[in-house]
């Protein structure tokens, strides 16, 4: 989604908790035993779909709209679909090479890196005929082995190689298993193992929570689109906010790609910044028919901030909500606030 980038938090000191690196080089594990580490069968969706809309629904009329107009894509296009993997490392490669650049230019990036290994693909990318998730993709051990030059050479900062690296490297040495990733119950363990990768925080491993692993009910409470969505549809009428979709058109389309092929497209080497997507068992129920609810006196906010921060007014920390303002507004909404924070970018997706 557009525009959901982190507020930019103050790096922050390893605790004992977290996971620590070896004090020497792992071996490296076969070919065979690191594609298994990277890739299983897509998990089938643990939650029902359809329960989950008419809960977002109960608890909000407002989402009735945004059911009924907007796809939950992530969730349901892999209904019916065989054969369809999760490539971990994929995923998180991908998330590494969009972080500070629009979307345009991580797609072209994305291309370009791939290229790399994969050469026989045409120079300029046609993505109507070849789209994004169709592209091959080396494996850890080919990214560990490649030049910090040749990895460059595709358009990644330097810091974005060496993320790409410790990536590879711990995919390799089996540091990293997708198996493990998806059996863990609690996804604060998932966070927490995550963020142990170079370059790779909270907002990120929340993002891998969502739309990898999908998990339901995940709330990026640092995630400025999920935050200004929140703040439309709470400032809304019964009708709820309006609902716009505007993709890119193709002259801008063109010109991006061209200038990532170019070298020339706008790269940051800024890591995931977000100190910001677990099952909860607690689960608050709605009302049975649908209503607009109050506002929750939780939150501390009130109609006229909810109006001024929709017009563009931030708050301390220069974001729409803070986080104990979001897990207030969206209390209602568990245990489907993945669900709920989807539809959030739809909102604000322009």
């Amino acid at each position: 989604p557009a525009s959901t980038s982190p507020a930019k938090k103050a790096r922050k000191t390893k605790t004992k908790s977290e996971p620590s690196e070896p004090d020497v080089e792992l071996p490296l594990l076969s070919e065979e035993e690191i594609a298994r580490c990277t890739t299983i069968a897509m998990p089938s969706l643990p939650f029902d779909l359809a329960h989950g809309k008419e809960h977002l629904v109960a608890a909000d009329v407002r989402f009735k709209r945004l059911v009924e107009r907007i796809p939950l894509k992530v969730f349901e296009e892999i209904s019916g679909e065989g054969g369809k993997e999760l490539n971990l490392f994929r995923t998180l490669v991908t998330s590494i090479l969009g972080q500070q650049v629009s979307w345009l230019a991580a797609r072209a990036i994305l291309y370009k890196f791939t290229r790399l290994w994969f050469p026989e693909l045409p120079e300029k990318p046609d993505f109507k005929t070849l789209p994004r998730d169709a592209l091959p993709f080396p494996t850890p051990l080919q990214v560990r082995s490649a030049s910090e030059s040749t990895l460059r050479s595709a358009g990644l900062s330097g810091q974005k190689v060496r993320y790409v690296s410790d990536i590879a490297c711990r995919f390799s040495d089996g540091r990293l298993d997708v198996r493990s990733l998806v059996a863990m119950r609690d996804e604060e363990d998932v966070v927490r193992t995550l963020v142990a990768i170079k370059g790779v925080g909270v907002w990120t491993a929340q993002m891998l929570l969502i739309f990898a692993l999908r998990r339901p009910d995940v709330l990026p409470v640092g995630d400025l689109g999920v935050q200004k969505g929140m703040v439309l549809l709470w400032a809304s009428g019964r009708e709820g906010p309006a609902i716009k979709s505007a993709k890119a058109l193709p002259e801008e389309e063109e010109k991006v790609v061209q200038a990532v092929q170019e070298g020339e497209a706008p790269i940051d080497g800024g890591e995931d910044l977000a100190a910001l997507p677990t099952l909860d068992e607690h689960s608050q129920e709605p009302s049975k028919t649908p209503t607009v609810p109050a506002l929750p006196a939780s939150s501390g906010l009130t109609s006229a901030q909810l109006n001024a921060r929709k017009n563009g007014t931030k708050t301390k920390g220069n974001v729409y909500l803070s986080a104990a303002e979001m897990e207030s507004l969206a209390e209602t909404w568990r245990p489907y606030r993945s669900l709920a924070s989807v539809y959030m970018w739809a909102l604000v997706d322009a």
